[in-house]
């Protein structure tokens, strides 16, 4: 998986998600454009806390122009496990 697949499901993340794992921590889960089922695990940071050599130019831009105000950072991203994806699926259709 691709850092843009796992940004996409964050971006596009719907209730209930994200939810909060830990004190800083936030969880989705969610399909891909391609229809693969991810979970990703992420935080969310303030322009300060990120070093500018880590930001693609197209976040870099995004930055300085003021249009992002927090920054994905993902920490673990991977494929649902069936049990994981079979919950998921009962959750979509009780919503």
């Amino acid at each position: 998986m691709s850092p843009g697949e796992a940004e996409a499901i964050v971006n596009d993340a719907s209730r209930p998600y994200p939810q909060c794992i830990e004190e800083d921590k936030l969880v989705v889960r969610g399909p891909t454009e391609a229809g693969r089922l991810l979970q990703v695990i992420y935080v969310l940071k303030s322009p300060p806390e990120v070093s500018y050599e880590s930001l693609s130019v197209a976040e870099w831009m995004a930055v300085e122009s003021g249009e992002v105000t927090e920054i994905i950072r993902v920490i673990h991203a991977m494929d649902l496990g069936p049990k994981l994806k079979q919950r998921l699926r009962r959750r979509w259709r009780k919503s």
